[in-house]
């Protein structure tokens, strides 16, 4: 027992020297001042980790007993300083909280808190949390299109689809201060900060966040799958990166979060001339727009959650020209060109759980697009007119509503399979900030709207997702889609006849294994049809590794 006393004093002494350090008289009268160990235990005492015996000895001499010990560990590991604890010291830690298990919870402490305690430590050593993925895509793809741009009897590539390298850090005198950045890299967007925010302590117990971030609000509402490389689409308006500043303040019933930034999220590309009329090239504009978002998550009861929610894009004037002399310099409007006022939507969700594993969600956006095209009029002049969206099959659509119902249950019900069956509806017109909010696949996203919707769209998705062990998960998916009057029918001398609807679908199959603690690797497979002859065979191996 002195061994493992010696032990654990050597630890403790460790642990102790990561806090702030400062001379302690030793409050024990029979540790005399010239012991090799009379400043140590003078610090442990004075951190509360050491507390000798009633009459105020400490009684070095005598064996410490594993009740005494596992004691100490507690109330060592409730002083720690987490941002300079070595990694010496939490494996130290780690193999005393195993060794004195039995005795810490015959103490009434509970192991598992000090387990997470010591996975704390281990998460901030040296005050930084470093972790990073690397994913590797190999893709083979093929195409059957009926002689237009999407022909091609397949495609094949290994892709190096992204790398992330993350940095988080707890600081400030009550570690309530917390930095966070992200380095990405991927096969679009070079080597940059697509995350670099800190979260601090603000005014009435809130919290503001100040930087380069991003706020996924939406998420009981998307459908998701287990696995690597699973196609599942993207939230409607939140999860994108945006400049500016937010707040967050919890309360009872939940929570509610409001963010500001100027995004230059919209941008189009247009025509320029020279001097004599000639088109030269493209170029592309920002619109310059302030952004508002705002989200309030109440939980009414265990069953019973609502979500209310809204996203505002204030134009200046964003106009968009397109007529510039040789110079680039700007000259006047053209034909086309978009005068961006601003778009909102507005949404709200209700959620009930029948149980820990049986939930029904509905969800309903509301959004107004106000924009103003330059035309050319009857007498050759250019003119202003309202336009809400353009593009596709729609025309002057200035409202535009989406509504889903789902049905979410977890695998726990069901034993061997989640359940997630969703029913819904775009308006045309209606525009979401990310790109696979209708359709999945590249081949539908690119014929019929991937962020917009082209046309009406009704929808149906199912989707079943098996967690058959810590490592070993699989997923198939089916989505039906119906596109009122999206495609024209004409008669044999090219007269038209009539509109109809196209019924595109896509579905899919996946399995991921995780081959370590480090490692997973995805093989995925994807059918889209888009109903007029064109489809597409999507195969993805997908490797990705964690640090």
């Amino acid at each position: 027992m002195k061994k493992l006393a010696v032990m654990f004093l050597a630890a403790v002494l460790a642990v102790s020297a990561v806090a702030p350090a400062f001379s302690a008289t030793n409050p024990f009268m029979d540790v005399p001042m010239n012991h090799w160990a009379y400043d140590a235990i003078g610090q442990l005492a004075a951190h509360g980790i050491l507390s000798g015996y009633p009459d105020g000895t400490y009684k070095g001499q005598q064996s410490t007993t594993r009740y005494e010990m596992a004691s100490a560990l507690a109330r060592a590991l409730a002083v720690v300083d987490m941002t300079k604890a070595s990694k010496q010291d939490v494996e130290m830690l780690k193999r005393l909280v195993v060794e004195f298990k039995d005795e810490l919870e015959a103490l009434g402490v509970r192991v598992d808190e000090l387990d997470e305690r010591v996975a704390v430590l281990e998460d901030r050593l040296g005050g930084w949390h470093i972790e990073g993925s690397l994913v590797l895509d190999v893709i083979n793809q093929s195409r059957n299109s009926a002689g237009d741009a999407f022909d091609g009897d397949g495609e094949g590539s290994v892709g190096f689809d992204e790398a992330r390298l993350i940095f988080e850090r707890n600081f400030g005198e009550n570690d309530d201060y917390f930095f966070r950045a992200r380095l990405r890299n991927d096969d679009t967007v070079h080597a940059r900060f697509d995350r670099f925010f800190v979260e601090m302590p603000f005014f009435f117990d809130s919290k503001m966040t100040v930087g380069r971030f991003s706020w996924a609000l939406e998420g009981d509402y998307k459908i998701s799958l287990p696995g690597t490389g699973v196609w599942d689409g993207d939230q409607i308006l939140t999860d994108w990166t945006f400049d500016g500043f937010g707040l967050t303040k919890n309360f009872g019933l939940g929570m509610a979060r409001i963010a500001f930034a100027h995004p230059s999220r919209y941008t189009a590309s247009t025509l320029t001339y020279d001097a004599d009329g000639n088109i030269t090239g493209w170029r592309t504009t920002a619109l310059d727009t302030w952004m508002i978002l705002a989200q309030a998550s109440l939980q009414f009861t265990e069953q019973i959650g609502f979500d209310i929610g809204g996203q505002a894009y204030v134009g200046d004037n964003a106009e968009q020209f397109s007529v510039a002399d040789v110079n680039g310099n700007l000259t006047r409007h053209g034909a086309g060109d978009l005068s961006f006022n601003n778009i909102w939507t507005i949404y709200g969700g209700l959620r009930f759980n029948f149980n820990d594993a049986i939930g029904i969600k509905g969800v309903f956006y509301h959004q107004n697009v106000d924009m103003e095209e330059v035309y050319v009029d009857g007498n050759n002049r250019l003119a202003w007119r309202d336009r809400g969206y353009f593009g596709g099959g729609a025309g002057m659509i200035d409202d535009a509503n989406h509504w889903a119902v789902i049905l979410d249950v977890k695998q726990a019900a069901l034993k061997y399979t989640s359940l997630w069956l969703e029913y819904g509806q775009f308006d045309e017109g209606f525009w979401g900030n990310n790109g696979g909010i209708l359709f999945y696949g590249d081949l539908l996203q690119q014929t019929f709207g991937g962020s917009r919707a082209y046309w009406d769209t009704k929808y149906y998705r199912v989707g079943l997702g098996q967690e058959w062990t810590d490592k070993f998960s699989t997923y198939l998916f089916y989505y039906g889609y119906v596109v009122e009057d999206a495609i024209g029918v004409y008669n044999g001398n090219g007269v038209f006849l009539r509109t109809e609807d196209v019924k595109p679908k896509e579905y899919g199959i996946g399995v991921s294994y995780k081959l370590n603690d480090y490692t997973t690797l995805g093989l995925n497979y994807m059918h889209a049809d888009d109903d007029v002859g064109r489809e597409d065979n999507v195969v993805k191996f997908r490797t990705k590794v964690t640090f």
